[in-house]
């Protein structure tokens, strides 16, 4: 029976001996037959063999040449990228700039770079290797990163190029007293457009975890994102400032606005006292100077213009509501615009279209856009100026212009509603300047850039599609515990309450220190606040409109309420003055943002320093803003960075 079996089911190679005889099937049948078969089979095993080498040494030979093709076109993707990488850091600045010729020729550069490492990794070779495991996610991660830049280079950046060269510093100076709306409105829908394709591709590179990525590559990716957030500032501001710009300058319909000038000598949180009240109108781009009131011609409120929080009350007092100089002594500027608004419907009659504040140290700014301005001899003799409040010539100058309007108006006048009228005449005066055309464009728009990012330059719109594009920007003013980009906000604001204007001599200085990082993104930090009083020799000789009658302190001395805002969901968990046990701190909830107050008394020549232990909420990856009281300028700021990455 087992010489039927067939020899294909034997194990490879067979079972029988060189010697063995092949069985003989019944019915006869030849030896050398079945010897033949047999040899025939060996044969073919052999060559299936040999097939099956060279088929393995062609996957082998196929291997080694993808690698090639990999580390070739992989070594291209990233030398194009690191070439890229700076040129968007550039394009940025240059775009700032108005350089938009070379902004031009650097969006070029950029995408003749960007495109070639994104065809060098390109094909369905670095697809498959995207979904391998470990090397996936690096592979997916360059695929990701030059897709996404040269989307950039190739759509956003030109319409962005274009938009500068159109909507440059000169077409923002009025011509003739107007400013041409049409380059914005135009350009509008693809600064729109170049701005959510940042946006998008900001958050597709946001998608990529960088610490899942070998070193170098995941350091590089990090540089990318942090070059893209800056980019994005750039477009966000400039889709705001197209939808903006033309319909608050009255483009479809006129507009009125109030501007208040905040007086830093006597400080409230987002600046000073609201000692000067210019009524603006703007039709299609022309702006002009309606009216102006000191803040008693606006009225006083004694019911209150509007209803106030308990916290309101408890942080502000009852003033907030009563008298227009105290509008800004809370740090959200929109409520402040709010309380304002509804005075002036009271006081004034007519309903606003918003409000804006500036300084004397930001309209001071403005007068390196504009030069020297002289003032009439007759008015300034109408008002008892004397010539030496001037130092012989009456100009308004870059140099001295804060200085007058904060402390020499109370040392040379002695009439408090002249004082009034000056400080009115002077900010008026410096406004129609830029407006007329008599500005330098670039630099009456770094002047107001600047005046924005120190809390000197704000701005509210009642109208609520309007407001909501202000909210988030530094021209805002809103209480905030945090960026929305990760990073916590600290508030450290002023208000005095000394009842003159000798606040101009107090120095602020603030010193945030990181001291640790959570698992959760809670960071701790230690606010230490120092209030120090320069006032001159003397206090007891100055004018009582300037040093107070010594009817709320001693005559010179200072008393200021200091308020220490914790960021989003954070907590104050102690508070300490080295120099004495007796702190007197007291505790609100302002806003959902927890609140620490307390009140300072300085004499002259003397300093106190105040700590806040903080720790923030979670989530926090960046380091700690800083938001604080503008002052007369010789505030400071210094901060330790401990950046949280999780």
């Amino acid at each position: 029976m087992t010489d039927n079996f067939p020899s294909w089911l034997d194990d490879d190679g067979g079972s029988a001996t060189p010697d063995a005889r092949p069985p003989t099937r019944a019915g006869g049948g030849s030896g050398d037959d079945g010897g033949t078969t047999s040899r025939r089979r060996r044969k073919k095993k052999r060559r299936n063999r040999t097939v099956l080498a060279l088929v393995i040494l062609a996957v082998l030979l196929g291997l080694v040449a993808l690698l090639v093709i990999f580390a070739l076109q992989g070594r291209t993707a990233v030398t194009e990228m690191r070439a890229a990488m700076p040129l968007v850091s550039e394009l940025r600045q240059e775009a700032l700039g108005g350089e938009t010729d070379a902004a031009g020729a650097t969006a070029d550069e950029l995408r003749e770079h960007t495109s070639a490492a994104r065809d060098a990794v390109d094909g369905p070779h670095w697809a498959v290797a995207a979904k391998l495991p470990w090397i996936g996610a690096n592979v997916a991660a360059v695929r990701t990163t030059t897709a996404v830049v040269d989307d950039l280079a190739a759509d956003a950046l030109p319409d962005l190029v274009a938009a500068t060269d159109i909507v440059d510093p000169a077409r923002l100076a009025p011509q003739d007293g107007r400013i041409d709306l049409a380059p914005f409105t135009e350009v509008a829908p693809r600064v729109v457009a170049a701005n959510d394709a940042v946006v998008a591709g900001r958050d597709r590179l946001d998608s990529v975890d960088s610490d899942e990525l070998v070193g170098l590559l995941g350091d590089q990716i990090d540089k990318l994102k942090g070059q893209v957030d800056e980019l994005a500032g750039l477009t966000a501001t400039a889709s705001r400032a197209v939808q903006l710009i033309p319909p608050m300058l009255g483009a479809e319909e006129s507009r009125e606005y109030i501007l208040m000038v905040q007086n830093n000598a006597e400080p409230r949180a987002t600046g000073g006292l609201t000692g000067a009240f210019l009524l603006l109108r703007a039709e299609d781009g022309a702006v002009e100077l309606v009216e102006q009131r000191s803040a008693g011609e606006v009225g006083y409120f004694g019911d209150g213009a509007v209803e106030l929080t308990d916290t309101e009350i408890a942080l502000f007092g009852t003033q907030l509501a009563r008298y227009p100089g105290n509008v800004t002594a809370t740090p959200d500027f929109p409520r402040s615009a709010e309380i304002i608004s509804a005075m002036w419907s009271e006081g004034v009659g007519g309903e606003v279209d918003g409000v804006l504040s500036l300084d004397p140290v930001a309209l001071g700014s403005l007068l390196e856009a504009t030069g020297p301005i002289g003032l009439d001899d007759g008015e300034l003799g109408a008002l008892g100026v004397p010539s030496e409040m001037f130092g012989g010539d009456a100009r308004l100058t870059a140099d001295n212009a804060a200085d007058i309007m904060l402390n020499g108006v109370y040392r040379y006048i002695d009439d408090t509603s002249a004082q009034d009228e000056f400080f009115e005449v002077a900010a008026a005066t410096i406004f129609s300047a830029v407006m007329t055309g008599e500005a330098a464009p670039a630099a009456t728009v770094a002047s107001l850039v600047q005046a924005a990012d120190e809390g000197r330059l704000i701005v509210w719109s009642a109208h609520e599609e309007e407001q909501d594009l202000l909210a988030g920007t530094v021209l805002s003013g809103e209480l905030r515990g945090d960026t929305g980009h990760g990073a916590p906000v600290v508030g450290v604001y002023v208000n005095d309450l000394s009842a003159a204007k000798i606040a101009f001599y107090q120095r602020m200085e603030v010193e945030v220190e990181a001291k640790q990082c959570h698992a959760n993104g809670n960071q701790d930090v230690t606010v230490s606040v120092t209030l120090t009083s320069d006032v001159p020799d003397g206090a007891a000789e100055l004018p009582n409109s300037l040093a107070g009658n010594g009817s709320v302190v001693d005559k010179g001395d200072m008393r200021s309420n200091l308020l220490v805002y914790a960021p989003t969901g954070g907590r104050i968990t102690d508070v300490r003055d080295p120099d004495t046990d007796d702190v007197g701190a007291f505790p609100q909830v302002h806003n959902q943002q927890v609140v620490v107050g307390r009140r300072v008394n300085l004499s002259p020549g003397d300093s106190v320093t105040t700590q806040f232990d903080i720790t923030t909420g979670p989530g926090f990856t960046s380091d700690a803003v800083l938001r604080m009281t503008p002052g007369p300028g010789g505030e400071r700021y210094i901060s330790s960075a401990l950046t949280c990455r999780h």
